[in-house]
């Protein structure tokens, strides 16, 4: 449960940090669903190697 949480935190911090950028840029980011599904899984095993 501990990896779920700190996988969520990672990802809700990434998203927050390329809202941002988006915002201050005034532009539009689309990322496609083959770079955001590895991102994803990243954020998840970079939070599973930590939790041990």
């Amino acid at each position: 449960m501990e990896t779920f949480g700190r996988g969520c935190l990672y990802l809700v911090i990434g998203f927050i940090v390329v809202f941002v950028f988006a915002w201050i840029t005034r532009s539009t980011i689309n990322i496609p669903w083959f770079i955001l599904i590895p991102l994803v899984i990243l954020a998840f095993w970079i939070a599973g190697k930590k939790g041990k």
